[in-house]
Parts: C-alpha cells; sequence; structure tokens
C-alpha cells in the first residue's frame, strides 16, 4: 500500500513539473511572440523622443549662452539686388563646434531612462493599447552627434526675402532594452538666425542654397 501510494505521488510530481515546463516553455514562447516586439517598437521610439529633447535643450543652452557674432553679411547692387549672402566661416563653425559638443554631453547624460508600456499593448494589441496598468522598462542609450549647416530663402512678403540659417543635428543611437540591441537616427534643425534682405530678389533665389557661403 505504501509502495503504490509512492508511486502515485512520484506520477503527481512528475505531471506538476511537466505542467511548470510546458507553462515555463509557452511563456518564453509568447514573450518572444510578442512582448519583444513591443518593447523593442516603443523603446525606439521613446528613445528618438529622449534623444531629440536632450540636443534641442543642449543648443538651446549653448545659443542663450554663447555670444553670436554678426554670422551673415548681404552684398546688393545699386539696383537693390541681391548678389549674394555670404557667412562668417570662423563664427559658424566654432558656433557649430559648441552644440556638437554640448549635444555629445547631454546624449551620455541619457545612459539609463525608464519608460512605461501599457499592458494592454502587450497582451491585446493597438485596440487595447492603453488599456491596464503600465510595466516599467528600463533601458540603456548611447549615441554620437554629428551636424551641418542648412540654409533656405523664403518670402518674407512684397520686396523681402528671409534667409534662414539653421544646423542639422544627426544622431546615431543604440538602444539597449530587455528584448536586445537596435540601432535608430534621428535628426533635428536648430535654427541658429534669421536676416532679412529687403530688395528685389532675382528670380531663382528661393531655396538656392548656392548664394550662400558655409562650410
Amino acid at each position: 500500500m505504501k509502495i503504490k501510494n509512492s508511486r502515485q505521488r512520484k506520477r503527481i510530481i512528475l505531471r506538476c513539473l511537466l505542467i511548470i515546463c510546458v507553462l515555463i516553455f509557452l511563456s518564453a514562447a509568447f514573450i518572444e511572440w510578442r512582448v519583444k516586439p513591443v518593447v523593442a517598437s516603443v523603446a525606439s521610439v521613446q528613445a528618438k523622443g529622449f534623444a531629440v529633447t536632450a540636443v534641442n535643450r543642449a543648443a538651446a543652452e549653448v545659443l542663450r549662452e554663447y555670444d553670436i557674432p554678426e554670422l551673415e553679411s548681404v552684398t546688393s547692387s545699386d539696383e537693390g539686388l541681391l548678389r549674394s549672402v555670404s557667412t562668417n566661416t570662423a563664427a559658424a563653425n566654432e558656433l557649430k563646434h559648441r552644440i556638437t559638443l554640448s549635444a555629445q554631453d547631454a546624449l551620455r547624460g541619457l545612459s539609463h531612462e525608464r519608460i512605461n508600456i501599457p499592458a494592454g499593448l502587450l497582451f491585446g494589441g493597438e485596440l487595447f493599447g492603453a488599456v491596464g496598468p503600465e510595466i516599467p522598462v528600463y533601458i540603456s542609450l548611447s549615441g554620437t552627434a554629428d551636424s551641418d549647416f542648412e540654409e533656405s530663402f523664403e518670402s518674407g512678403g512684397i520686396n523681402q526675402t528671409v534667409h534662414k540659417l539653421s544646423l542639422r543635428i544627426d544622431v546615431q543611437l543604440s538602444v539597449l532594452t530587455p528584448s536586445g540591441t537596435e540601432s535608430e537616427r534621428v535628426s533635428t534643425s536648430v535654427l541658429i538666425g534669421e536676416t532679412v534682405i529687403i530688395g528685389a530678389t532675382p528670380q531663382g533665389v528661393f531655396g538656392a542654397g548656392s548664394l550662400g557661403t558655409i562650410s
């Protein structure tokens, strides 16, 4: 009788272990199939937002603290026609250097960030994306920043042209999440200055980047 009871207990234990193993396998399969892609997608979007916010804040701080000299000069003919818009190369490059370094420092400050993922998004898809408690997930960010100047001409009204000088900052991100590592690229543009040109503007000026000398 004791032997029979012992065998029954062993069978029950084996069945419980088998059920536990199956549940673990199914849970791992579910995480692989559903949870990991959602976490990676949400983390990538949030990481881009963190990076853009940090870079824009860093650039704004530099622009507030840096005494910007006259960056542009406009040359016109006696008839009031625009001949050229040239940039103070030394001053522009110094400003570009400072903003890029500040952006790099800001990205280093994003090493560890917390994001919240609604449980409904993990288990119910987009239809129930905002349903249920939020699950905290911690991600690690690292990135590098590169920048270059952009210019554009826009109409500023009758007989006026606005020349805009901007700095485009490109960020290459590496996002480490519990589901793996994702690489993302994001860009943001910071307005450096505007020059209002008064006088007749020759045809073809608008969008003609060759009129500005930037390096």
